[in-house]
């Protein structure tokens, strides 16, 4: 299925790691790290995780923005982003902002393990790439962004929706999502980095089985499945 109901909010998939999520009754909504959409609901805020393509990719952000769209990026970003002008709000730290509707903070989301080359992996930490936390009254949403099991992810408290990657390669492989989904215990989980680049629906709707006993995982997807 495309979309899926929690916390009084529609949540649709965008595809690969893009989301939407909208609260009809509180009158906003917001958007993680839409790719390649031909989705053309438009949003109120935009969060993006990092500059690479697959989540940074302005000519999505374009078919979401409504006159007073604000786009929130980490500052590795700012190329990337220019021409959207003061609609775009780079962050370069830990700490909590708030919005009308929410607050937000960052995450760190980098790779330990996933090499480019012998010396040099895909999302070096040093970067500042980011996941991040929306809060919605007492709901925190985390989307981990392109990340490996990190000890700021471990870290991370009263997670209720983790919308968490599992296709491997360039991000957790869908084992290593499932760790991160156990020491995280959110109320659900949502596979991510699937389906448009690598990894398929079926291996989403695998991780949904073998998290079955463990806690809810809504499988979103714009693909789909026999």
């Amino acid at each position: 299925m495309r979309s899926g109901s929690y916390d009084g909010a529609t949540i649709t998939a965008l595809g690969h790691a893009g989301f939407r999520v909208e609260y009809p009754e509180k009158g906003f909504s917001f958007a993680f790290d839409p790719y390649d959409i031909d989705d053309v609901e438009l949003v109120d805020f935009i969060f993006i995780s990092h500059p690479h393509f697959d989540h940074c990719d302005p000519s999505s952000i374009r078919k979401l923005l409504k006159p007073k769209t604000k786009i929130i990026a980490p500052s590795a970003c700012q190329k990337e982003l220019e021409e959207f002008g003061e609609a775009v709000e780079l962050v370069n730290d830990k700490n909590k902002r708030e919005s009308k509707f929410f607050k937000y903070w960052t995450v760190p989301a980098y790779n330990i393990d996933k090499f480019r080359t012998p010396n040099e992996v895909f999302h070096p930490q040093e970067k500042g790439y980011v996941g991040w936390i929306v809060e919605v009254g007492s709901t925190r949403y985390y989307h981990a962004g392109d990340t490996d099991v990190t000890p700021e992810m471990e870290a991370l408290k009263k997670i209720d929706a983790a919308f968490l990657p599992i296709s491997g390669t360039f991000v957790m492989t869908l084992e290593e999502a499932m760790k991160a989904a156990e020491t995280l215990d959110p109320d659900v989980v949502i596979p991510m980095h699937f389906g448009k680049l690598l990894g398929s629906v079926s291996e989403a709707h695998r991780f949904q089985n073998l998290m079955r006993d463990k806690m809810k995982v809504m499988v979103l997807s714009t693909e789909s499945y026999p």
